[in-house]
């Protein structure tokens, strides 16, 4: 390559870095929380950045590993698969100093601001308990922040099931609904991408969960990625390259995917037109593009989810009011645990 032609594409990577940087920066400011490398890919190709290809996501991944290696891109701007790690190291604690009595009255002050015996959960009262399984684990903290942002009360678990789980997994899973109340009904909402292999995962996961687990009122809901809302939010669904599409057609999942999707398209016009929009039923869409190009709307899908499975009346007439009457309590009972404080320093 002539010294010409590495400046010119030195430039080109470097106007591709200040981009990049810049809507990484912009949704991390926005949302709390770092895109995936795919995430970011979508972005930039909805912007008309670089082209929906294998080679431009490939390239994109270069030229930010090169820049975060030295310095030029920060790293907590973009979201990586955790891996798990184990701490081995002992640690044993000893005192060196004393603590005098302002510190001890401090401590314990706190402690007893900070003492509960009884606690009360929103869903307790409910008829339903819900787990949220994502199949991605780089999107887990984006899922469990967004959740955070937008619905108050909480779920009983967010879970990563990494495509199709293992046996282990599974059985855990299936462990834990059992420790939900009998009288609650198990609700799991699911998270992954829609693709022959996605939608696989989605009817896997179901069948092996239900083998394994004692429970067998269990409630399954695909909250996403869904046909619907690839049509409704005009999400990109055409495969990268001809290499892509080859790799789907012999996913052995895809004939039966295309069938469905044909079926689909004869009932549902809105379905018939995004496949002569895109011209081949060869759909696909990343839960990553959702979570990145339409994050507004990815938290009202998930708000809306689990807010279905929750009874404000229930809420308000049973479980604030006995919350209300514990924060009533607890007034006294704070102030007659200082008293005896006082009593206990003054001995």
């Amino acid at each position: 390559m002539s010294r010409r032609s590495r400046s010119r594409s030195s430039t080109k990577s470097q106007q591709l870095l200040d981009i990049a940087y810049g809507v990484a920066r912009e949704y991390y400011r926005q949302h709390g929380t770092p895109l995936t490398l795919r995430g970011l890919f979508y972005i930039l190709v909805s912007k008309g950045v670089i082209p929906n290809t294998v080679s431009a996501y490939k390239r994109l991944s270069d030229v930010l590993a090169k820049a975060r290696y030295e310095g030029e891109f920060p790293w907590y701007l973009l979201k990586d698969v955790t891996r798990r790690r184990i701490y081995k190291e002992v640690e044993t604690r000893y005192p060196t100093s004393p603590l005098n009595p302002e510190d001890l009255k401090k401590i314990l002050e706190e402690y007893i601001n900070n003492y509960t015996d009884v606690k009360v959960n929103p869903w307790e009262d409910q008829k339903f308990r819900v787990i949220v399984v994502i199949e991605k684990e780089a999107l887990a903290d984006a899922v469990s922040n967004f959740i955070d942002e937008v619905w108050t009360y909480g779920v009983y678990q967010v879970r990563v099931i990494r495509g199709y789980d293992s046996a282990t997994d599974i059985h855990e899973l299936a462990k834990t609904i059992e420790d939900i109340p009998k009288d609650q009904i198990p609700v799991v909402l699911q998270l992954g991408d829609y693709d022959p292999s996605g939608e696989d995962i989605v009817r896997d996961f179901r069948e092996r969960l239900r083998m394994l687990s004692k429970r067998q009122d269990i409630i399954f809901e695909k909250v996403a990625v869904t046909l619907s809302q690839i049509i409704e939010l005009q999400l990109p669904c055409k495969p990268e390259s001809a290499d892509e599409v080859k790799k789907m057609r012999r996913d052995p999942r895809y004939k039966s995917y295309i069938t469905k999707l044909q079926e689909l398209a004869e009932k549902d016009e809105k379905v018939r037109k995004l496949m002569e929009m895109y011209g081949s039923p060869e759909i696909r869409v990343e839960l990553d593009a959702l979570v990145a190009l339409k994050p507004e709307d990815f938290k009202k899908i998930l708000r809306i989810a689990i807010e279905k499975y929750f009874d404000y009346n229930i809420y308000n007439n049973i479980t604030k009011v006995r919350e209300e009457e514990l924060k009533k309590k607890a007034v006294d009972v704070k102030q007659t645990s200082l008293e005896n404080l006082k009593k206990l320093m003054n001995q």
